[in-house]
């Protein structure tokens, strides 16, 4: 069952190769102003839909946006970074996942709501640099594009493992597959030479208590999936087991009521929320 799914590792499409040079942004301090905008500028169809998101309610700026440079000066260079890996990601969640019982859009939804949720939390616990929570996030889920059909082909077994033994679904996978979706994940960012701190965050967002270098990232992520799943975005056929793990707030130090209030606040903001997840 394993070799089929490095095979096909090594023919997924790549998310983009903006995403790629954009994201090679995240790891240099010296990137400029400039640097970003030249990228955006030579790509017609990204920089208008930059445009549009940066005009949109979800920003609410005073004056129109012309150009890219004007984004990148108006909301800085990370959220723009942001934006133009969500617009690249778009297309590839975009659609339906049936392995994992997701309908139309379920995934791209789930993908866009917790890195939102992820970034307010980073900005809570005074990350410098969130981009890696709302990539990290964004592209948690990417192994399942891969097993997407393997799990649909061996379902039965998955669950059947999940209700016998009481195990996680992810750890039910990589029973019957012999990989889970978050080893696939880390290992698509690593063969599309994507930053090592983010290829950490894919890898351990369901087990950051084994993450080495990135934990705190990871259970930013680890969290925001879970706020996902009690606000049944994105619901799939795996949700119902993966258990609550209140060790991961804990050990962030954010009490339970600060974590509601980044729940009430995404709920605040569904309808801005909206043009971002119509990107692309």
């Amino acid at each position: 069952m394993l070799a089929p799914i490095l095979a096909e590792i090594d023919q997924l499409k790549p998310v983009s190769d903006i995403a790629g040079k954009v994201m090679t942004l995240l790891d240099d301090p010296d990137c400029g102003m400039s640097d970003l905008s030249t990228i955006i500028c030579h790509e017609p169809a990204l920089t208008a839909n930059v445009l549009k998101l940066a005009n949109s309610a979800y920003f609410g700026l005073p004056g129109k946006i012309d150009d890219a440079r004007q984004a990148i000066v108006y909301l800085g260079m990370r959220q723009v970074i942001d934006l133009v890996l969500l617009i690249s990601c778009a297309e590839s969640f975009h659609g339906s996942h049936d392995g994992y019982d997701l309908s139309n859009g379920e995934l791209w939804k789930s993908a866009v709501s917790a890195a939102i949720m992820a970034t307010d939390l980073a900005q809570i616990k005074g990350l410098k640099h969130n981009s890696l929570c709302f990539t990290g996030s964004l592209l948690r889920d990417i192994g399942k594009l891969v097993l997407n059909q393997h799990v649909k082909s061996t379902i039965e077994q998955i669950l059947n493992r999940v209700d016998t033994h009481g195990i996680s679904f992810r750890v039910a996978e990589k029973q019957v597959l012999g990989i889970d979706h978050a080893e696939v994940g880390a290992m698509l960012a690593g063969k599309w030479h994507f930053p090592p701190a983010l290829q950490c965050i894919i890898r351990y967002h369901h087990n950051p208590l084994e993450a080495d270098g990135c934990f705190l990232e990871a259970s930013i992520v680890h969290l925001a999936d879970a706020m996902c799943r009690k606000l049944e975005i994105g619901k799939g056929v795996d949700d119902q087991s993966y258990p609550e793990d209140q060790l991961i707030g804990r050990s962030l130090g954010l009490q339970d009521s600060v974590i509601q209030g980044v729940i009430d606040g995404f709920g605040m903001k569904l309808d801005r929320i909206n043009a971002l997840l119509n990107a692309g």
